[in-house]
Formats: structure tokens, sequence, C-alpha cells
């Protein structure tokens, strides 16, 4: 192919990609599912002796809008991006699910009580032809000894990036399922974690 070709065969394209490219947005929300999205290589390896009696999950987002949806090289406003429902079991299935792959007991009677709340949920979509999406989510972690006392508390979180269809409820999912177990393997991997678990929090 010759120069000249190509340089046209270039314009072509480009022409069609400005063509297909979306000219508005709308608010948009989803419900959040939770579906791993670690690769097993990627799960951390915990001390066999940080065991929990359970999991429980709570939420201090202080609404439903997680994000915003921008419309690539335009001057129109963002568009929110909402959360439906209750975001509660979707981190309390991502959690159990990460423990078990880390071969973490979650049902130690005698080890502490893992408390999560979520703190913040940021999803980003940059629109074009098809979208780019971010989202980053935060973690309070806490344990909590046999007589309810908090003995350890860390803050994580985890990021992730994704593309495919714009306002695609499946994309959402998977770009916040991502972030969500990235910032629980960071509490896992912590050696103040497990430390605490395999001993303070014991006591």
């Amino acid at each position: 192919m010759n120069t000249k070709t190509a340089s046209l065969l270039a314009l072509v394209v480009g022409n069609l990609l400005v063509g297909c490219a979306q000219k508005t947005i709308m608010p948009t929300s989803f419900i959040p599912e939770y579906r791993s999205e670690l690769d097993h290589q990627d799960v951390p390896a915990v001390q066999r002796c940080a065991s929990l009696s359970g999991v429980d999950v709570s939420s201090k987002l202080a609404g439903n809008i997680v994000g915003k949806r921008t419309l690539e090289s335009s001057a129109l406003p963002t568009q929110n991006i909402s959360l439906k429902g209750n975001p509660t079991p979707w981190v309390h299935a991502a959690a159990n699910a990460m423990l078990q792959l880390a071969a973490v007991n979650v049902r130690d009677p005698q080890g502490p009580r893992l408390g999560l709340s979520l703190s913040g949920i940021a999803i980003n979509e940059n629109v074009h032809v098809n979208s780019g999406y971010d989202a980053h989510v935060i973690l309070d972690a806490a344990l909590l000894d046999k007589h309810g006392k908090e003995c350890w508390s860390q803050r994580k979180s985890g990021s992730s990036q994704n593309y495919g269809d714009s306002a695609s409820a499946i994309n959402y999912q998977e770009t916040i399922n991502h972030a969500l177990d990235r910032a629980i393997a960071a509490i896992a991997a912590d050696k103040s974690f497990q430390d605490a678990a395999c001993g303070v929090c014991r006591q």
C-alpha cells in the first residue's frame, strides 16, 4: 500500500469514527453484582493463623450517585452514574469470595470479626464511539476481638480500568468489581492485618 492510499484510508476511517461518535449523553444507573475480576496469581498469601469469625459490612456512601459520564471533546455537561439498591451485599460477597481464595477461614469461633465499611465509589466514564471506564473503591476495615473491641483498623482502596460499550451495566459492574477485588486483596495482604488476626485480636 502506497503512502497516498494509506493516507486516504486513514482519512476514511477517521471520518467513520467521527460519524459514529455519540453526540449526547444521559444519566444512567446500574445494580452492583459481584463477580470476581481478579487473576488468581494476584490473590494474596495469608498466614494460616489469620482466621476470622465472620465478616460484617456497612456503607458510608452519602448517596447513590457514584460517578460521572463525560462526552469526549464536547462542552456538554457531565451526567450522573447512580447505584441502585443496597451495596452492602455486593461488598459482603466480594469479601467472602476473596478470603476463600486466600484460604482464610471465616468461621473460626475463636477468631476476630472483620468489619468492612464502604466509604467511597468513584466511576469516570469517557464517552466517544465506545467508552473508557475507570473506578476507585475505598474500604475502611477493622478487626474486633471477642469482646467487640477494635484491635486493628486500616483504610484500603483499589482502582481499575475498562473499555467497552457506553452506559453498559456489565461494564460498570466489571470495573467496580475489579476495584473492589483489589481493595479487599490489599486488606488481606497487609502484614499488620495478618499479625493482628493471629495475635492481639485473638486475646
